[in-house]
């Protein structure tokens, strides 16, 4: 796969995330695609954002540190859920875990039907290139796009999320720290 310009300019913005949240003492980790990529360690497409999750009691340390860092941020109509930011063009949101230690349920808003295994939250690192990001399970992310289309506000699954869900499948089969062979 051809590295774009934008995707150079997201992994250098994940690494500027890395450093300030870790610096401000806040837990985080990834999901959706660059998720997703960080797991199998290699990148599958390019990406429209970057997603990650924080527990909502972190929120205003993840903006401080984010800010500090020259991101902007972005109006969100739900704040409940997450804050949005921008850096460079590239749109960042920070999804709210409510709950630290209890994931059911983990979100708020339009999004608390949502439920995820116990084990999302509490695994290896992932990688993207020599970039190591703490990132959400296999299990989390492979119940987060199977669930997406029953939830009270879910929408029919996209042909990338069909995809999505059998590189999930076929991770999990093989093991959650498989790397790239898939």
């Amino acid at each position: 796969m051809r590295v774009s310009e934008l995707t150079i300019k997201q992994l250098a913005i994940i690494a500027e995330i890395r450093d300030a949240l870790a610096a401000a003492g806040v837990r985080w980790w990834l999901f959706g695609g660059w998720g997703l990529d960080a797991r199998i360690r290699r990148l599958t497409r390019d990406h429209h954002d970057i997603e990650f999750w924080v527990y909502h009691e972190d929120a205003e340390h993840t903006r401080e540190a984010l800010v500090g860092r020259s991101f902007t941020v972005r109006t969100t109509a739900h704040p409940e859920e997450s804050q949005e930011f921008e850096k460079d063009g590239v749109r960042i949101s920070s999804a709210f875990l409510y709950g630290e230690g209890a994931v059911q349920p983990a979100c708020a808003g339009r999004w608390s039907d949502w439920r995820f295994p116990s084990n999302s939250f509490d695994c290896p690192p992932g990688r993207l290139g020599e970039l190591e990001v703490p990132v959400m399970s296999v299990e989390g992310m492979l119940a987060m796009k199977e669930q997406f289309p029953s939830l009270r506000n879910g929408r029919p699954l996209r042909d990338k999320d069909v995809r999505d869900i059998k590189l999930l499948r076929k991770l999990l089969a093989a093991g959650s720290d498989a790397p790239t062979s898939l």
